[in-house]
């Protein structure tokens, strides 16, 4: 009996080698609307639920040909901070996230600096690599389009982005101030913590997610336990608990705890910390933490 067909998740759920064209779109809220630009990618690697791709250094003002692309090759970013790093990245394979107009183009067999670059994905957490949505391709393409033909409008909407960050952190300070003076175990028990962690991948399995929220809210309930005003040796106790168990069920899942997930988990702390009376204790859980 021949053997079932794999049914793809998505347009880029395909073998290394396809090819792709998308139309670029604007970078900033700023930024002139309509391209006009198109940029092309291959899938470079892949893995039951990841595909790696290739960005190419090219960009049309139509939709490329195979041919047109394949003279190409990948492109390399030096945008702002950039020093040449290849613009090369994984996603998951049911991400179509930001790429406008996506095209087959066909498939070609993989170069040799194509097979060099996606090398290091074959081990999942290898060093140097990147894990994205789809829509870096878009920004990659036209962001290294804009810094080599309109860098100062670029920059000036930089600015502008910047700014708009600055006022909105300042506000979110402010928000957060008000969240913790009034912030109290109850509250807390009612939340469910990590809810953005999704979808997976680039975040934990949903399993691991949901575990580090009932580990959490049992950290809520030993701590309200303890009494309106805890000693801080018993605070730090049930704290130190639940930093270890992050270091347990992080190794267990093969260190699924990145940047974003030790962000959320460092907030939780310092809110527990806060409720408990012991702000301090936040800090000490850096010295506690493996990830």
């Amino acid at each position: 009996m021949a053997a079932a067909k794999r049914s793809p998740k998505s347009p880029l759920d395909v073998d290394p080698g396809a090819i792709f064209a998308f139309r670029t779109s604007p970078l900033h809220p700023d930024s002139p609307p309509g391209t006009g630009r198109f940029g092309a990618l291959a899938v470079v690697g892949r893995a039951p639920e990841v595909i790696v791709v290739a960005v190419f250094d090219g960009v049309w003002d139509r939709v490329p040909t195979l041919e047109e692309v394949r003279e190409h090759r990948v492109l390399r970013r030096r945008r702002f901070a950039h020093t040449g790093r290849p613009a090369v990245f994984a996603c998951g394979v049911e991400d179509t996230t930001g790429l406008s107009d996506l095209t087959a183009l066909g498939t070609a067999p993989l170069t040799a600096e194509q097979t060099k670059l996606a090398a290091p994905y074959a081990s999942p957490g290898s060093v140097g690599t990147s894990f994205s949505t789809l829509a870096l391709a878009d920004a990659d393409v036209e962001g290294e389009w804009r810094w080599a033909h309109d860098r100062e409008a670029l920059l000036r909407e930089q600015e502008a982005v910047e700014e708009r960050r600055r006022l909105a952190a300042e506000a979110e300070k402010e928000r957060y101030a008000a969240r913790l003076a009034g912030l109290t175990w109850e509250q807390l028990l009612a939340e469910t913590p990590f809810e953005r962690w999704t979808p997976s991948p680039p975040f934990p399995p949903a399993a691991f997610r949901r575990a580090a929220a009932r580990r959490v809210h049992q950290a809520c309930r030993e701590l309200r336990d303890l009494g309106p005003k805890p000693r801080k040796p018993a605070a730090r106790k049930v704290l130190k608990s639940l930093v270890l168990w992050f270091n347990t069920a992080d190794r267990a899942a093969d260190w699924v705890i990145e940047t974003e997930e030790r962000e959320d988990i460092c907030l939780v702390i310092e809110e527990l910390a806060h409720v408990a009376g012991h702000p301090s204790l936040a800090m000490e859980a850096d010295d506690w933490r493996e990830w």
